[in-house]
């Protein structure tokens, strides 16, 4: 059962109908926290995502104009929080100049001696890095969403296909084109 809501009920809601938002809360919850869970593969996450989701709905629901189903543009707000969750929750290792590895020996002191990179190579990468990331900010959502599920989160093709209710081939072409896409901005840069 897909919900539904009439202009009335959007007006009733926006004029503070306590009664009418928790009807429509409560319509909808299961079907946003799905969508959320499916993304996300954890309760606590989705559950935030959906709360999150409904203050942006609310505040954003005076802009929503009929020309879709509301269910659509509620996951498609829902989708929005979760790539943002994924994108502020990826793990970065940050290393300590005292850090010292399972041998005892300093691992940050070892790769500078090491020659493996001098520090100026680590600094050069580094830069080039901040380039390739502010380029995949530049991509298309339909070529970014997918680039960033595969690349920064080790999400499958098909786990990538089911968070973003898409054929798998959809998603080997939009990462293929996503790629494309990023050769040519970076070297015309």
């Amino acid at each position: 059962m897909k919900p539904n809501i009439t202009h009335e009920q959007v007006l009733r809601i926006l004029s503070g109908d306590q009664v009418a938002f928790a009807t429509f809360y409560e319509e909808n919850r299961d079907m946003l926290y799905y969508q959320a869970y499916r993304f996300l593969k954890h309760r606590e996450d989705a559950e935030d995502v959906v709360q999150e989701a409904y203050i942006r709905i609310f505040l954003n629901l005076h802009t929503f104009n009929f020309s879709c189903e509301i269910s659509t543009w509620m996951k498609r707000i829902v989708k929005n929080l979760c790539i943002d969750r994924v994108r502020r929750n990826k793990v970065k290792h940050h290393y300590s100049l005292d850090e010292q590895n399972t041998e005892g020996s300093n691992f940050i002191l070892e790769t500078l001696s090491d020659g493996i990179k001098p520090p100026d190579q680590q600094v050069e990468d580094n830069e080039e890095n901040k380039k390739v990331l502010h380029l995949v900010e530049t991509m298309p959502d339909q070529y970014k969403n997918v680039f960033i599920l595969r690349f920064f989160s080790d999400y499958s093709l098909m786990e990538i296909a089911d968070n973003l209710s898409m054929e798998v081939n959809t998603v080997k072409s939009r990462i293929f084109r996503g790629r494309a896409y990023l050769r040519r901005k970076y070297r015309a840069s």
